[in-house]
């Protein structure tokens, strides 16, 4: 809980009176101290485009910011290394971490209530991005200003893997940047290679073709390998589960789950919109349509086939299944391969997990005309500035905000907590490229070629939908896809109703 002194300027001049202060008076001032809500101050030195770099960093010197983030691992590896940004800038930040529901909540009451309490905000694409991103401030004037520290490789879009900056940080049009790729969770296939050798030879017997998995292994492949290790292991055989979905309590895993296979049975989606910048008038949905129902039908059928406790596993719980031993294939966000390597935890550590990109569409499913890929999806975390600050607050902001996806930051934590990169020149250090072979020190790293090199590239990835209702829409999705799952419902009832709610949310009937 953030302590308020008695006598902050907050409290004492109008909201106006104080943004305009924060701007146009410490201007004036050249050098001056202003308090800005939960304890932050803001700090100026002045200096010029002639200035050296040092100045440039530390011109806010004696600052204090505050950075609400996702418990992410760059978020708790920069929190670890805040000390070299100190010793850098001299802007003094706390981290704080918590659930992105958590931090979702958070954020938007203070973007929403014109105030700037957590100036840094951790910008999850589509459960923050899409409802907020109106509130966030533009950093396009902020690149190439010669009075700020830059960084050498830019942030263009060549910076950053394909379609990372515009997932967080553009929103319902192009220009405006408003969040910078901080770190990404995208999904590819876990399995227990081990035990897919081991079992090969009983599996090709029963369904004439052998237990592996390739980018050719289709969404049928995988029904039909939960179903010999779920009959296998009630017959009493030393195997685990072979399977288990995202659900739990977080309705956008459950989401992302589902369209994994949606999109790779005819690059189906939700709505007619641009993927990439999302719509803020989505129209008519096109759940209920015979392709949705055809694949609502066979996710219920593979969870007919998976782990019993399919309905409680949560992403977290999820992974945790996975780790000890009790499913031999996930399809699950890369930034966990640091834990599933990690032996002193994971039974499926010790090379006996492989890592593939996600399963293809079954072209016998496709009821669209549509095209059979190998459907992946994302969360691209970015960090963004609430556009409620003082100019002078924006700025010592972006000096944070560019330091913490540096490729230098981005290397340190790939090789301790285990991070994701956005930016490729992580990616071509030599370092990393040798460290996506075992044996690895790296362990995200094995994750990089179904990932980077597949999973993200066309026609495979698809980013949104980005709708200013994303968060009820996941709500609403998850909901009526676990009474599907858990038998309350057909799929075509369960399609038919998602048709209703959702152009009921969107104004659409």
């Amino acid at each position: 809980m953030f302590y308020t002194p008695k006598d902050a300027v907050f409290s004492r001049v109008s909201r106006r009176k104080f943004l305009e202060m924060g701007g146009a008076a410490a201007s004036a001032l050249g050098v001056g101290s202003l308090t800005l809500g939960l304890g932050s101050t803001i700090t100026r030195s002045r200096v010029q485009a002639q200035s050296s770099d040092e100045a440039k960093w530390k011109q806010y010197a004696g600052s204090k910011l505050v950075f609400m983030s996702e418990n992410t691992p760059p978020s708790f590896a920069i929190r670890d290394n805040i000390k070299s940004f100190y010793d850098l800038t001299g802007i003094d930040v706390t981290i704080l971490t918590d659930d992105l529901p958590v931090v979702q909540q958070k954020v938007g009451i203070d973007l929403r209530g014109g105030k700037a309490d957590y100036v840094l905000n951790y910008v999850q694409d589509k459960p923050i991005g899409a409802p907020f991103g109106d509130f966030y401030a533009d950093m396009t004037p902020l690149f190439g200003d010669n009075t700020l520290p830059q960084d050498p490789d830019g942030y263009g879009d060549d910076a950053w893997f394909e379609n990372f900056l515009s997932a967080c940080g553009r929103f319902y049009k192009e220009g405006k940047i408003v969040a910078l790729p901080y770190d990404c969770a995208v999904a590819c296939t876990f399995y227990r290679q081990d035990l897919f050798e081991a079992n090969s030879k009983d599996f090709e017997a029963e369904y004439g073709y052998r237990l592996e998995f390739t980018p050719e292994t289709t969404w049928k492949n995988v029904t039909d390998m939960a179903a010999f290790f779920k009959k296998a292991k009630e017959a009493g055989k030393d195997v685990p589960y072979g399977y288990a979905q995202h659900h739990g309590n977080f309705a956008w895993t459950t989401q992302l789950d589902i369209q994994r296979m949606l999109f790779a049975n005819g690059r189906w989606m939700d709505w007619d919109i641009d993927d990439v910048y999302g719509s803020q008038t989505p129209g008519k949905t096109n759940w209920g349509d015979a392709q949705s129902i055809e694949i609502m039908q066979r996710f219920k059928d593979l969870a007919d086939v998976s782990h019993p406790d399919n309905l409680a596993n949560g992403t977290l719980e999820l992974n945790t299944v996975y780790q000890s031993g009790n499913i031999a294939m996930q399809v699950q966000y890369h930034e966990f391969a640091a834990s599933i390597e990690d032996e002193t935890k994971s039974r499926a550590a010790g090379g006996k997990t492989a890592y593939a990109v996600c399963p293809k569409g079954e072209p016998s499913w496709i009821k669209n005309g549509g095209q059979a890929v190998n459907g992946c999806n994302c969360g691209i975390g970015g960090i963004g500035i609430n556009g409620n600050a003082s100019e002078d607050m924006k700025r010592a902001a972006y000096i944070f905000a560019i330091w913490s996806v540096s490729r230098d930051n981005q290397f340190n934590v790939l090789k301790g907590l285990g991070g994701t990169p956005t930016r490729k020149s992580v990616l071509a250090m030599p370092e990393v490229q040798a460290a996506m072979n075992r044996p690895t020190t790296m362990p995200n790293a094995l994750t990089f070629d179904a990932v980077y090199d597949k999973g993200i590239k066309n026609p495979n990835f698809v980013l949104g939908p980005k709708i200013p209702q994303a968060n009820e829409y996941y709500s609403i999705l998850a909901g009526e896809v676990q009474k599907c799952v858990s038998g309350e419902q057909s799929a075509e009832d369960t399609c038919k109703s998602l048709q209703t709610q959702l152009d009921e949310l969107n104004n659409a009937g």
